[in-house]
């Protein structure tokens, strides 16, 4: 049972992305309707993202000193709390109660990136750890399937509308408490009294192009995530149809994780998550040729896909770098980093797309995604010239 942990670590992540499912399906459209202006509307998510980006540089230090199990267990705690504390919010009609989940559910996201690398940190060969990190990702296939049908599913369970659906995230959180009783997780390596300094970290050869693609994905497909139902309620679609792209989108996002590792393994990490970037691009095009449904569903399948692609490369990059000390440093620093572009992203999500509508927030997304693997394109080539002089 090589993959013994990996796979205990894939149901915690499917019960995480099941949860996730519901707010990425809903939490524009709560926020749309409880807060002051459209412009505000994805707070709640930016409370969510913000708490994440806070705690990542100082999640290596907890999970040294308490482990991986007993930090997974007190983050789905939080998860559970989050979610009571949303359904709150949605009975009382209180958005500041409703983003104040946020800050709790983002204690919960942040502890479960760690996820992959307890994973990676569980086997010992150097090509088993891309396979490790996939069947921690291959966790959210169920999820991209079950979490929205429950989304859609339990919005009028109780009065008022979505108060069904947070506690049943509630209930499933829950379940990931005694998953972690059964998990041998390794111990985690210490964090070095000698911190590496970050422009150490940075100037490695493959740092900047890891946080790339980790980042940029996660940053540019959740501006097309998160503004995806906006732009579906505003065409008339319902909450149901909101769920059923977000189904499509989480398929894409993780159904790939069966075949990348093994692509990442033929290939490399640098040259699938490339093909990623233009996957996700590709993806905007297809939401930019119309407004109809099965449009919506193919531009965030193929997002989904590009990020899986990209965000899956990035990491196995970090986790394959040998230098301990280095490689905690990129992973607290590469999750800092993505987090804070999320919060970004999150925060303005709601403002670009009051004043750039949806087909302005696809040409942000693409652009960058360009500029983005332009840029590596080049420092691979300025790496490559020093080399060769």
């Amino acid at each position: 049972m090589v993959y013994r942990n990996a796979i205990l670590l894939g149901l915690c992540q499917f019960l995480l992305m099941v949860s996730v499912a519901v707010g990425l399906s809903f939490n524009g459209l709560i926020g749309k309707a409880m807060s002051p202006s459209l412009a505000l509307a994805t707070l709640p998510y930016l409370t969510m993202t913000l708490t994440s980006a806070a705690l990542t540089l100082l999640l290596p230090r907890i999970f040294a000193r308490f482990g991986y199990a007993c930090s997974f267990a007190i983050g789905a705690a939080l998860g559970v709390a989050g979610s009571l504390t949303a359904a709150l919010g949605i009975w009382l009609g209180s958005f500041f109660i409703f983003c104040a989940a946020g800050v709790l559910m983002g204690a919960y996201q942040a502890s479960a990136l760690y996820y992959r690398f307890a994973a990676a940190d569980s086997v010992t060969a150097q090509n088993q750890k891309s396979t490790a990190i996939a069947w921690v990702l291959n966790g959210g296939i169920l999820a991209a399937l079950l979490g929205p049908l429950l989304a859609s599913n339990s919005v009028h369970w109780f009065e008022p509308d979505y108060l069904g659906s947070y506690i049943a995230c509630a209930i499933i959180v829950i379940l990931a408490l005694p998953i972690t009783l059964f998990m041998r997780l390794p111990d985690r390596q210490p964090v070095p009294a000698f911190t590496i300094p970050f422009s150490t970290v940075l100037a490695f050869p493959t740092a900047k192009a890891a946080i790339l693609f980790c980042a940029g994905s996660y940053a540019m497909m959740m501006l097309v995530m998160l503004a995806s139902p906006l732009a579906m309620d505003h065409c008339g679609y319902s909450a149901a149809d909101a769920a059923s792209v977000i189904q499509w989108h989480l398929l894409g996002m993780f159904a790939p994780s069966l075949l990348t590792g093994k692509l990442i393994a033929r290939w490399g990490a640098l040259p699938v998550a490339g093909c990623g970037a233009i996957v996700l691009i590709f993806g905007c095009v297809i939401a930019l040729s119309g407004i109809q449904l099965h449009y919506f569903h193919w531009a965030l399948l193929l997002v989904g896909i590009g990020w899986n692609f990209m965000y899956m490369g990035g990491s196995t990059i970090i986790t394959q770098i040998n230098d301990v000390s280095l490689r905690l440093r990129l992973q607290s620093l590469n999750e800092f980093i993505t987090f804070a572009v999320m919060t970004i992203t999150a925060g303005t999500t709601g403002w670009l797309f009051a004043h750039l509508e949806w087909g302005g927030v696809l040409v942000v997304a693409a652009a960058f995604i360009g500029v983005m693997a332009l840029f590596i394109i080049f420092e691979r080539w300025q790496g490559n010239k020093k080399v060769t002089v």
